[in-house]
């Protein structure tokens, strides 16, 4: 079935407007393989059966509303995109305490750090690891780990999570939960840190633009996440899911090679 015709069948199964559904695919009748997204004028599809080749994308026609919101939106993402992060006085050298660079290396992030492949800080106030988070050169925010038991939460924001924490230079990419294992997969492959089990909307156009590949590599309780997580990329670009039993931040550079190469 060429483009016209699966595009001609795919606009008669779902309304106007946003939408991200899934359902049994017409096409090859696999149950609940099909998943089909509509982002304002634009349609996606996509089936996930190993024997079915249906997918497309159709570029069409905004409304005038339509291009109304989608400019005010815009706006005001990059209004609050452009808005500075200013580093806390309280952020100093990782060296300043051995209890910093004891969990950076114990988890195999100051190889990436040594190497320039990231930005990394101790927060002396909050007792915190500090993972840089940045976009080119600027700073956009940071994410911090704390450094006992006593520190709550374990995981803490600084600034907007509207930009992922990003560590290496591959284009392929590899999602992940949280910095540490970020920094340990960058040894092979680019790590993005997803801060949970969650692709946030806003760094879909950041995957998009820098990679070529993605492969979700989420712990085993989490596979579903991961497949849900993988479903929303594949009309962007080629993905890969990778069930883990353990977090990336425990793997040596080695084992991780094993993993991914």
């Amino acid at each position: 079935m060429n483009f016209s015709q699966q595009l001609s069948l795919i606009k008669t199964l779902v309304p106007s407007g946003e939408v991200d559904s899934r359902m049994d695919c017409p096409f090859c009748n696999g149950t609940n393989t099909l998943t089909i997204k509509r982002e304002n004028a634009d349609l996606f599809w996509y089936c996930f059966h190993a024997s079915c080749s249906v997918k497309g994308k159709h570029v069409g026609e905004m409304t005038m509303e339509q291009i109304h919101e989608t400019v005010v939106m815009k706006g005001k993402e990059k209004q609050e995109n452009d808005k500075p992060f200013v580093l806390p006085k309280s952020f100093v050298s990782v060296f300043s305490t051995d209890k910093c660079t004891d969990y950076l290396k114990k988890h195999h992030c100051m190889e990436a750090y040594l190497k320039g492949k990231t930005s990394l800080m101790y927060d002396v106030k909050q007792h915190r690891a500090v993972f840089i988070i940045k976009e080119k050169e600027k700073i956009k925010g940071a994410v911090g780990r704390g450094l006992n038991s006593e520190v709550y939460p374990k995981w803490f924001m600084y600034g907007s999570k509207s930009y992922p924490f990003i560590c290496g230079d591959s284009n392929t990419a590899v999602l992940v939960e949280d910095c540490a294992s970020a920094c340990a997969v960058s040894e092979v492959c680019t790590g993005v840190s997803l801060m949970g089990t969650s692709l946030p909307d806003s760094y879909i156009p950041v995957l998009k633009d820098k990679f070529k590949k993605v492969i979700v590599a989420l712990d085993r309780d989490a596979t579903t996440k991961a497949f849900d997580i993988s479903n929303q990329l594949r009309y962007y670009m080629d993905t890969e899911v990778k069930i883990l039993e353990d977090d990336l931040k425990y793997f040596d550079k080695p084992q991780i090679e094993r993993l991914f190469q």
